[in-house]
């Protein structure tokens, strides 16, 4: 179940190791304590999922690749992108599942690209299937964006005037990795075919994106785009050059790069004034570079979305309360329990007691939850 609570899946430890291997276990643990709103934990469990030490031998050749990265200089990702947008009709853009930063760095993204003619926002996890909702956001949006900073992009996306296009196959369940691609790839070309203006904003999942290919035996939906519709999109990468990478080489690097070249916001790399691969990656147009994340009482700084949303401590009034959530109240109201999205949810306390949420402006109910998600009491904010 989509909000089967984290700490049931803990306490189940030794019946999911049974059926699971160990990394696609962490890999769950990651993402639920990721959308629980313990992000460090989430990063702990991804490096616990893969743990393959990177040997001397490529420490050195990670520090040779870095030494002989020359004129290097870092611009803001946000603006650069903005600036070469008009030149494209599809901007393609990466995401770790377990890691709602990349979302709100897209979120950061939306409103310059909504000011350059891009109308349609096409997620890999919205639900393409019958009883999809699109227009708002609730339980049957989609699978991922039950997790809050998922959620908020979806809510922000429909406040700009964005039309939301679920292009993930629906039968994805019954064909294969190559097939979804292609099923994906021709679902938005479809979209190009019925609207000659349309400008899309591609948000999807891990490689999808990818420009070309790594086996013969596989196209990525990037690739599979640009064949069928003659279109060449704006690919941007922002998994690699991210806390934990997507695996343990990748983390050394992306550690090694930030030794030498430290930034306190989201970057592009550029060389004599050209975006620069740092990796030596050929799948994508630009990489994205993440700073490491800071941290407010427990919680990343960076859920405040550039200033969209500001911190807020609540106490709790019993001492069992484990878990708070908030929801916006204009949701809740004819809404059953487990259709309505959290705003914000987190089972870190702070050293005094209270619970830290990010919020827009606006009336909340929150619910203090137990251990065993049981509700203990709400409260109006």
């Amino acid at each position: 179940h989509y909000l089967y609570p984290l700490y049931q899946l803990l306490g189940a430890e030794n019946k999911f190791k049974k059926k699971l291997s160990a990394p696609v276990y962490y890999d769950l643990l990651s993402e639920n304590t990721a959308r629980d709103g313990d992000y460090s934990s989430a990063l702990e469990y991804e490096q616990l999922g893969d743990s393959t030490p990177v040997t001397e031998v490529e420490r050195r050749q990670i520090a040779k690749s870095i030494q002989a990265l020359k004129h290097i200089k870092q611009v803001d990702a946000r603006r650069f992108i903005s600036f070469i947008a008009p030149r494209y009709r599809v901007i393609m853009l990466n995401e770790a599942y377990n890691k709602p930063l990349h979302r709100a760095f897209a979120i950061s993204l939306m409103e310059e690209l909504y000011k350059r003619g891009f109308r349609y926002l096409a997620m890999e996890m919205l639900n393409p299937g019958p009883g999809q909702e699109l227009s708002k956001l609730n339980y049957q949006t989609g699978h991922l964006t039950s997790e809050p900073v998922a959620g908020e992009m979806v809510r922000i996306a429909l406040d700009m005037g964005f039309k939301l296009l679920a292009y993930e196959d629906a039968d994805a369940a019954h064909h294969t990795p190559e097939q979804r691609d292609s099923v994906q790839a021709e679902n938005l070309f479809r979209v190009i075919k019925a609207d000659s203006t349309a400008k899309i904003f591609v948000f999807a999942g891990y490689g999808h994106i990818a420009e070309k290919t790594t086996s013969d035996k596989f196209m990525p939906m990037g690739m599979v785009f640009k064949k069928i519709s003659g279109i060449d999109p704006l690919t941007i990468d922002q998994t690699d050059m991210t806390e934990g990478s997507n695996f343990p080489y990748g983390n050394a690097f992306y550690n090694a790069y930030l030794q030498k070249y430290p930034i306190n916001s989201p970057s592009i790399a550029l060389s004599d004034d050209q975006p620069v691969n740092i990796t030596g990656s050929y799948l994508y147009d630009l990489t994205v570079i993440h700073p490491k994340t800071i941290y407010r009482d427990s919680r990343p700084a960076w859920l405040s979305l550039q200033g969209r949303r500001q911190p807020v401590y609540v106490k709790p009034s019993n001492k069992n309360s484990f878990l708070v959530q908030a929801f916006y109240q204009f949701e809740s109201f004819n809404s059953k329990p487990g259709q309505v999205i959290p705003a914000d949810q987190t089972y870190l306390q702070s050293g005094r007691g209270n619970y830290l949420l990010f919020l827009r402006r606006g009336k909340y109910i929150l619910m203090f939850r137990d251990m065993h998600y049981k509700t203990i009491y709400t409260q109006h904010i």
